[in-house]
């Protein structure tokens, strides 16, 4: 008897034991979820992780977009008496087609809107043309559609970068023209970058630092994409990798 009481004693101790490591095993709910959230990845902040700017920035990530998949900029149309734009995502890229019959300026806005201090980067690329040779496009800022007031950036296929003051139909020159060494032909492709601190503005073209300027004018506004293109002309425009830090 005393034999059976051992052996029943024994099977009981190896069930316990067996039961208290299945239960080590299994994973509390709570902990599943908190392993979930450690493996989770931003897409937003992969993007930007894959961008190198000229300086860091000081201000929070609020977009970024390597048009891999889907973009908020993409599925534009725009028809006027000059000129159709419409805007779409190809191979990776955010690609602009531009049908213009008389000279004409146009944008293409980001999501973001209404800031003051800011890093805008994006690449881009004249992909094609026929018509007229001479074009420029850049970057515009503190945009304002309702009073119809922003300042751009822009580079030319001379070799040239541009920073002026819109006001209406009013137009301020602030940099009319300045030559640079760092400007590649348009369709081999150029990165620009725009920081805004106030009232001062940075301006980099292919990561190299061109020059400062302060204008006080516009306090802040929307960001977007801009393009003067001359008459008789089809252009198409390839973008990629454009990141907005920004407060």
């Amino acid at each position: 008897m005393r034999k059976h009481i051992k052996f029943f004693s024994i099977v009981i101790l190896l069930m316990l034991v067996l039961t208290a490591c299945g239960s080590k095993s299994e994973p509390e709910p709570a902990a599943e979820a908190e392993a979930e959230q450690a493996t989770e990845v931003d897409p937003m902040q992969a993007c930007a992780d894959e961008i190198t700017l000229p300086s860091e920035a000081d201000y929070p990530l609020v977009y970024c977009d390597n048009f891999e998949d889907d973009s908020l900029m993409s599925g534009v149309e725009d028809k006027s008496k000059y000129m159709d734009l419409t805007s779409d995502l190809y191979n990776g890229k955010l690609t602009v087609r531009m049908e213009v019959k008389k000279l004409s300026e146009a944008y293409l806005l980001t999501p973001v809107e209404d800031v003051r201090d800011f890093v805008i980067q994006v690449e881009g690329a004249m992909a094609s043309h026929t018509g007229h040779p001479y074009h420029k496009w850049g970057v515009m800022f503190k945009f304002d559609a309702e009073e119809g007031n922003y300042y751009y950036f822009l580079i030319d296929n001379n070799d040239m970068y541009y920073f002026k003051l819109i006001r209406g139909d009013r137009v301020t020159n602030l940099i009319n023209g300045r030559k640079t060494e760092d400007l590649n032909p348009l369709d081999e492709g150029n990165t620009l970058t725009v920081a805004s601190d106030g009232d001062t503005y940075s301006f980099y073209i292919n990561g190299e630092f061109q020059e400062d300027f302060k204008d006080n004018r516009l306090l802040q506004g929307d960001l977007g994409l801009y393009f003067i293109v001359d008459e008789n002309t089809t252009l198409d425009w390839e973008f990629d990798n454009l990141v907005v830090y920004a407060k």
